[in-house]
């Protein structure tokens, strides 16, 4: 059992995609043989370490490699455990990228600012501010926020669904920011977007055919 047998599996009785196909066919690339030793496994990672793959280039390569070895271990009928002993590869450390966030006093600063009364744009600014706070919504779903979507019983919009979320909606609880939503409702009830331009309120998906821009 080889390379080739164990792409045709993966293809004709797992349904893998093109592109996991590809992905195996260029990591299987960067063994020696089929049967590697150890030894020989370690010099795999160095080669990739030294044309300057990063840690997580190498642990793609390193999870497919990983599959094929246990795949073409005795026990490669069973999913790989702690009672596996044919040969594999450490995965690599990769780094930690904390993404930078505002401090408390900036946090206060954002919300303490008062937009002008009349100024249209300083007041969706600052419901946008508050909404991005609040939510944790991504800027492209607060921007495509259709008005029919918000329940002001209590103040909740569709909060995407994935494996990090465990409600179908978000609550917007600033009160301050639920008054400002309020007025904004309101006055608007027509529109399609909550933060739409002045000139434009379609959402992406109901522009004509002439091609509006939103916010």
């Amino acid at each position: 059992m080889g390379f080739a047998e164990f792409v045709r599996e993966r293809r004709y009785l797992y349904n893998v995609s093109p592109s996991t196909v590809s992905w195996y066919t260029h990591a299987f690339k960067w063994l020696p043989t089929e049967t590697p030793t150890p030894e020989e496994l370690k010099e795999t990672v160095v080669r990739m370490r030294e044309i300057g793959l990063k840690a997580t280039g190498c642990n793609a390569a390193i999870r497919a490699i990983n599959a094929y070895l246990h795949w073409s271990s005795p026990h490669g009928n069973r999913k790989c455990g702690p009672g596996c002993v044919h040969p594999r590869i450490p995965r690599m450390k990769e780094p930690e990228n904390i993404l930078p966030t505002f401090p408390a006093a900036q946090i206060r600063l954002l919300l303490s600012w008062k937009p002008r009364s009349r100024n249209f744009y300083q007041r969706r600014l600052h419901l946008l501010v508050l909404f991005l706070l609040d939510t944790g919504s991504r800027i492209t779903e607060a921007l495509n926020l259709r008005i029919r979507d918000i329940d002001m019983e209590p103040a909740t919009h569709p909060g995407r669904q994935g494996a990090k979320t465990e409600s179908s909606s978000l609550l917007f609880r600033v009160a301050e920011g639920a008054s400002s939503l309020h007025r904004r409702l309101r006055p608007q009830a027509g529109l399609l977007t909550l933060f739409h331009a002045r000139s434009n309120a379609r959402a992406p998906d109901d522009r004509s055919s002439r091609g509006q821009a939103t916010l």
